[in-house]
């Protein structure tokens, strides 16, 4: 662990105190030294202070004047504006001055978790600078020569000299005759030759030395990039002579815009992604970056999202929680994305408000550091969608109870007041009782269709569910032949009313294509969703029907008379019967049952010529 080292300049002793105190322990890396005025911080400034945080309003010497100081012997160290009376003039003049970063007092612990973030992140990028520069000049100072060419130039006679390596990066022959402004005419780009001529001037004239990047084309045509520096040589107030390097830097320079492209590129993909994005620091729990949707999501800055501990976008109460969710579900992985968990997760916004998300997060590994990168998907409108429909799914539920009562009540009045009819026209009297089973019929298929939309799957058999169906239905004893002794994972209640409706709507069709002619016909269709007695299907079914497995599913077939292709499509629609017994809802039922469990169902041929009723991807529980 690094320390940093901040120098506190504030003229209330009592505001530096607190600073100080918020600072170290925010972050104990910190170690805070006070100074009340300008001088007083000057006089205690010293190579080893990392970073200055200072006041701007001050007796004496005020912040801006401070940092003019500083900036003299320290032009590149980290230093932050802390002031209570800011303005954008302020702000300006501060970052014109050199000013590393600027930011107003507040008092809630907020602001100090912020100041201590800016001033971590300008000592780390300072530090890496600074070593990123020393590790340059040992290494030029360690690579061949070969890479670097040298010159001199003598003011006073106006001669030149160039290495050999200065003449290739030129592309000229030895012959060429060195000239600075010559050679400042001919080969820079015109956008980058007053800059050089500026330092070119500013080292023969004040003695400045410089090290400037610049563009040139090449006596070849060849477009380059080049590194100079100049260190001019005086002697008695006179410019004796500038000696200096050059170096093609194309290459370098090329990567740096490979880099930046990439970074750009990487900028846009992730402002561009619909989905908030952080990307956590495993180890230090910190975020390291974030795109525009996690700034709308929680309106917050990014500058207030980088660098803040990731339990800090959660309740307070729930932040425990929530980290060890992500360790749990992603923290010890391999680069899988997971969701995690299933309960509601919660950020918080900047006003408090507790926003539901989805999170799916991967671990990443970038430079041999592991992070976090995790996607939250605001999901308020969806869990709104959700709430309204079990409220509507609540109050349709309630609706076909109630409705279903008072309707049996009347039916039930209807069916015993026939009984006492006294007539000789019984025929009229079997018509209103059939008139009277037929609405039973059809009021339990419609509280059946409405409560088949919720399944709870577990693991159910499929042949003693099945082989359970065909009794309660009617059907004769070795009417039905199950194939497979599969486990899957179903509603055993929707599927019960699948198999039963299935076996019925075969029976019924069955028996209408075997009625003699003369008598109604009943076409097949959808039947209805009840469990049929052995008078309503009879015993002698005279058909035979198969539950087998598939690959993904399951089936249904019988060996009657088939549906014909031109009517596969429409026998599972809401009301479609070709049958004066049919109510329209059996089959509808049937997918109403395997779309509620996520299946697809298909009706086809089966190898006896009848229908079969195929009901796939459909999830296994002993696979």
């Amino acid at each position: 662990m690094n320390e940093i080292r901040v120098l506190h300049v504030d003229d209330e002793p009592d505001f530096a105190d607190v600073t100080a105190e918020f600072l170290e322990r925010d972050d104990d890396r910190f170690t805070v030294e006070t100074a009340f005025s300008g001088p007083d911080g000057l006089e205690q400034l010293t190579p080893a202070v990392d970073c200055v945080i200072s006041d701007y309003d001050m007796a004496g010497m005020n912040g801006l004047e401070f940092l003019e100081v500083v900036r003299e012997e320290y032009p590149e160290l980290p230093f932050i504006l802390f002031t209570g009376k800011g303005s954008e003039e302020v702000a300006s003049e501060a970052l014109t001055l050199g000013a590393t970063d600027y930011l107003q007092k507040g008092s809630v612990p907020d602001q100090y978790e912020l100041l201590a973030n800016r001033a971590s992140r300008a000592v780390e990028q300072f530090r890496t600078e600074r070593e990123l520069e020393r590790k340059n000049e040992l290494l030029e100072k360690s690579q061949n020569l070969a890479d670097v060419g040298a010159w001199e130039y003598d003011p006073e006679t106006g001669e030149a000299y160039f290495t050999d390596q200065v003449y290739d990066i030129y592309g000229v022959d030895r012959d060429h005759d060195p000239s600075p402004e010559s050679d400042i005419e001919r080969f820079y780009h015109p956008e980058d030759r007053d800059t050089v001529r500026d330092a070119v001037a500013g080292a023969l004239e004040d003695g400045e030395p410089y090290d400037i990047e610049a563009r040139i084309t090449a006596a070849d045509g060849t477009e380059k990039w080049i590194r100079t520096r100049a260190d001019p040589q005086f002697e008695d107030g006179v410019c004796q002579r500038v000696r200096g390097t050059i170096r093609d830097i194309t290459d370098r320079k090329e990567r740096e815009e490979s880099i930046a492209q990439t970074t750009e590129w990487y900028r846009t993909l992730l402002d561009g992604a619909p989905d908030a994005v952080f990307v956590v620091d495993i180890e230090s729990g910190k975020i390291r970056e974030t795109n525009r949707a996690a700034t709308q999501l929680l309106d917050r800055s990014r500058e207030e999202l980088v660098g803040l501990d990731q339990t800090k976008l959660h309740p307070p109460e729930k932040a425990e929680a929530y980290a060890d969710l992500f360790d749990q579900h992603v923290g010890a992985g391999g680069g899988r994305a997971e969701t995690l968990g299933q309960e509601e997760v919660y950020v918080v916004d900047s006003s408090g408000e507790r926003i539901p998300v989805e999170i799916n997060a991967q671990t990443v590994e970038v430079d041999g550091k592991r992070y976090n990168q995790g996607y939250f998907r605001d999901i308020t409108a969806r869990r709104e969608r959700e709430r309204e429909l079990k409220r509507q799914r609540d109050r349709l539920d309630e609706l076909v109870t109630v409705v279903s009562h008072d309707l049996r009540n009347l039916l039930r009045t209807l069916s015993a007041s026939l009984d006492l009819i006294e007539t000789d026209d019984r025929a009229s009297l079997e018509r209103c009782r059939r008139t009277v089973d037929r609405m039973e019929q059809l009021m339990d298929d419609l509280v059946n269709l409405a409560r088949h939309g919720e399944t709870e799957p577990g693991p159910v058999g499929l042949a003693p569910l099945a082989t359970a169906s065909a009794r309660a239905t009617g059907l004769s004893e070795g009417t039905l032949s199950v194939t497979t002794d599969a486990t899957i994972v179903a509603d055993e209640s929707g599927l019960r009313h699948l198999f039963e409706n299935l076996f019925v709507n075969a029976v019924e069709h069955s028996a209408a294509s075997r009625q003699p002619e003369g008598t109604d016909a009943v076409a097949r269709g959808p039947t209805s969703d009840q469990s049929r007695s052995a008078d309503a299907v009879g015993h002698d079914s005279g058909v035979s029907l198969t539950v087998g497995r598939l690959d993904d599913g399951f089936y249904v077939a019988d060996d009657g008379p088939g549906i014909p292709e031109s009517e596969r499509e429409r026998v599972f629609r809401v009301g479609y019967s070709t049958s004066d017994r049919g109510t329209g809802f059996g089959l509808n039922i049937v997918k109403q049952v395997a779309e509620a469990h996520g299946w697809d169902i298909d009706v086809t041929e089966s190898a006896d010529g009848g229908a079969r009723f195929e009901i796939t991807d459909v999830e296994f529980a002993d696979s």
